[in-house]
């Protein structure tokens, strides 16, 4: 085909197969491989699936299956990641005892073991790598190891875990592309076993076209700390020599980036001594740090387990409305976005979930809102405060909730380790 073709006309076809295919079309010929694996072509095969409708978008779900004793990663609509009807869909309506399994289906339900024994509204990814099994399984407290995924941007996930010994501790990370099956493992990062907590951002860069990680290190709680940067163009860690943020982030604080920015939330003393609640930004192409007020009623609170998220694209605030949790943890939560990014005076509170949670995972493109109660994920939509138990338990911290989208980043990367 190749011969009869302009590149052009290639290009514009194969841009519009999913990764999986590409990969296959490499073997056609060597012109077909040398394509597809330019950053060119990467880039443009990126660019068409970020065009695409957002009703074509996708969210990517992690969680830790209990009773496989794994992290399972699956990819679900953006605009309903878990619909009301994925469990009355299989029941055979004519079925004359139909209204009594619709009255018994919600325990049928959770006797097969909940949403994903239904597999019609997900896509699961392959984990089967043991190394990436390995580094995204969360491991017992008891061995003084934990793990997270860091973040997500243009189909590239970074993972990051913690190993800990008597002497030193280990920071493992890799990033990991399940669109391509391919991974990058980072250098290791050792320190010794002196105090200290860390925070993790990744994004992207469209300036330079790269990948950073960056890690703030705070040793024996010293401020400012220590700033290291891993890129994926140079292939190496560095120490930033700028200054670093004069604010305490909290160790293995949830960041999120949007905006070409990292944020994490911080805490730093006011004029009066107490506790002033900010958020730490990052600029990923500049490399630069500075900070971000929180809407003025949420600055000198305690205890508000708030954590950054987005919400349609928003810069977003969870915070629990209560002084304190109560004794199971759970607290009704409050929706905060900033309208207009950088405006301080565009923070607006949306709405408040009434119902006790743990934790607010994330946003459907429809309005609903993915919490935690007690070990269970439930769907809340907060035009009528319906709740929708999709019976998915697991621990609070394993659930994980970002767009997605299909991409080769990585297709062109040399292995390494």
């Amino acid at each position: 085909m190749s011969y009869y073709l302009p590149n052009e006309v290639i290009i514009d076809i194969l841009k519009r197969l999913p990764a999986d295919s590409l990969i296959r079309c490499r073997c056609v010929c060597k012109s077909w491989y040398s394509l597809i694996s330019t950053p060119h072509f990467i880039t443009t095969h990126l660019n068409f699936n970020l065009s695409k409708p957002k009703t074509q978008h996708q969210l990517l779900f992690r969680h830790y299956d209990l009773n496989l004793r794994k992290h399972r990663i699956t990819l679900h609509s953006s605009n309903d990641p878990f619909p009301r009807d994925h469990f009355s869909k299989y029941l055979n309506y004519s079925d004359p005892a139909i209204h009594m399994r619709l009255l018994c289906l919600d325990l049928e339900v959770e006797n097969k073991g909940g949403f994903f024994a239904y597999p019609s509204d997900f896509i699961e990814l392959d984990c089967s790598h043991e190394s990436i099994n390995q580094i995204s399984t969360i491991v017992g407290s008891s061995k003084g190891q934990m793990s997270t995924i860091v973040g997500s941007s243009n189909g590239l996930l970074c993972l990051s875990h913690l190993l800990r010994n008597d002497s030193q501790y280990q920071d493992l990370y890799v990033l990991w592309n399940p669109s391509i099956h391919k991974e990058i493992f980072l250098p290791v990062r050792l320190h010794s076993h002196r105090h200290y907590a860390l925070a993790h951002g990744f994004g992207y860069d469209p300036a330079t076209d790269d990948y950073k990680l960056v890690r703030v290190v705070y040793i024996d709680g010293i401020v400012p700390p220590q700033v290291e940067m891993y890129t994926l163009r140079s292939g190496v860690w560095r120490y930033l020599t700028g200054p670093g943020p004069a604010n305490v982030i909290a160790d293995h604080t949830l960041s999120v980036f949007t905006n070409g920015v990292v944020h994490w939330l911080a805490q730093t003393p006011n004029d009066e001594g107490n506790i002033r609640n900010v958020i730490v930004v990052f600029d990923i192409g500049h490399e630069v740090f500075d900070e971000m007020p929180v809407p003025k009623s949420l600055e000198g609170m305690e205890h508000l387990n708030m954590e950054v998220g987005v919400v349609d694209g928003l810069l977003a605030l969870f915070p629990c409305n209560g002084s304190e949790w109560d004794l199971e943890g759970e607290e009704s939560y409050s929706i905060w976005v900033m309208r207009e990014y950088g405006v301080v005076e565009s923070w607006t509170k949306l709405f408040d979930i009434d119902v006790g949670v743990r934790r607010v995972v994330g946003f459907a493109k429809n309005g609903k809102v993915l919490v935690i109660k007690g070990a269970n994920l439930l769907s809340y939509e907060p035009s009528t405060q319906k709740i929708f138990n999709p019976h998915i338990q697991s621990h609070t911290e394993s659930f994980y909730l970002n767009a997605y989208v299909e991409s080769l980043v990585l297709l062109n990367v040399a292995d390494g380790e």
